[in-house]
């Protein structure tokens, strides 16, 4: 039998070239044993003409259009889940690329070994000169199935951000496990790839990882400009409290305990980000007086203080690590003097 892959693609202010390219990446896909649906959900209304769009089919793949009003990434992947006919689902965010022979890596690995997830490898590039230096990203140097107890240690790596595997891109998904999980949570707009990641991944009965390339994350140059927002700590505590939640509602308690440890690390991964994109950020509007005085209060909220008690050094890189020991004991000038190096090393 044929299968059909829903690749659902949010787009919010892409232009119309970028997304083509993204299609572009659909196209070149190679396989006898499938065929694709793209289903590119507009959040919000496009600033281009969209009549185009249909004639980027293919002999293998239909392609499909709608527009929602503006709710966020996960509002749009969750129109695409409602409207995909596939029994198979991946995720393409708009300004990025799907590599060469992706789906058919993934999909014959998911039909052969019987699994609900596929996960490949990835790089990340800048922009879309795939030719410059890239980082690719392997969870693991070979091909490996996980079910029972292993797939609860695959679920503990996604809540371990420097594991690099809590994304909702670079999977294949069986549609009736996306089902199950109900999507994205609207509510989130930090966190809400690896909530969603997460999810699915403790749902499903056997995860495979296949040891190729899948996924390219193109990132923009522009993305490492640190703009301050004011409202980051706010949203970045609301995933983690959603990944909470989650967790707490797990069985069997054994399992369930070794979560929330995990969540220790994700807290405290997201809490270094904080230090420098939002504390120690050069656009804040603070003098020195407030900005102590939001060190100390962010330092203090529930989700970091716990974790930060325990915390006794390791399992992050030595950068991590000083930084961490900082806050844990409210080292205000040396938490500052890692950020500024950050900063520098950004070219902010």
């Amino acid at each position: 039998m044929t299968e059909l892959v829903s690749i659902i693609i949010p787009v919010y202010q892409t232009p119309i070239q970028t997304l083509h390219d993204c299609v572009k990446s659909l196209q070149q896909q190679r396989g006898d044993d499938f065929r694709m649906e793209a289903v590119i959900v507009f959040d919000g209304k496009p600033a281009f003409d969209t009549t185009s769009i249909p004639t980027w089919a293919t002999a293998s793949m239909n392609v499909h259009t709608e527009t929602i009003e503006h709710a966020g990434v996960s509002a749009a992947r969750n129109a695409g889940l409602r409207s995909a006919s596939g029994q198979w689902a991946m995720f393409v965010d708009s300004d990025d690329a799907l590599a060469e022979d992706a789906v058919e890596n993934l999909l014959e690995f998911a039909m052969q070994r019987q699994c609900d997830i596929v996960m490949g490898a990835y790089r990340s590039v800048l922009g879309a000169n795939v030719d410059a230096d890239a980082e690719t990203h392997h969870y693991l140097n070979e091909n490996k199935v996980f079910e029972g107890l292993e797939c609860d240690k695959f679920c503990e790596d996604m809540l371990r951000p420097q594991r690099g595997i809590a994304l909702a891109w670079g999977k294949l998904y069986r549609m009736s496990v996306l089902r199950s999980v109900q999507g994205f949570n609207e509510s989130l707009s930090l966190g809400e790839d690896a909530e969603f990641a997460f999810r699915a991944c403790a749902a499903a009965q056997r995860i495979g990882y296949v040891n190729a390339m899948a996924y390219e994350y193109r990132r923009n140059a522009q993305s490492a400009v640190r703009t301050f927002r004011a409202d980051y700590v706010r949203r970045t505590v609301k995933g983690i409290e959603a990944l909470q939640d989650t967790v707490r509602q797990m069985e069997p308690a054994d399992t369930r305990e070794a979560y929330m440890q995990c969540l220790d690390d994700y807290a405290l991964f997201h809490l270094t980000i904080i230090m420098v994109n939002y504390l120690f950020n050069p656009q804040v509007p603070w003098n020195r007086k407030e900005r102590e005085t939001r060190y100390r209060q962010t330092l203090n909220l529930p989700v970091f203080q716990e974790p930060l008690r325990r915390y006794r050094g390791g399992r992050f890189p030595i950068t991590r690590r000083v930084a961490l020991l900082s806050m844990k004991w409210h080292l205000y000038d040396i938490s500052a003097a890692i950020a500024w190096v950050r900063h520098r090393q950004f070219g902010d």
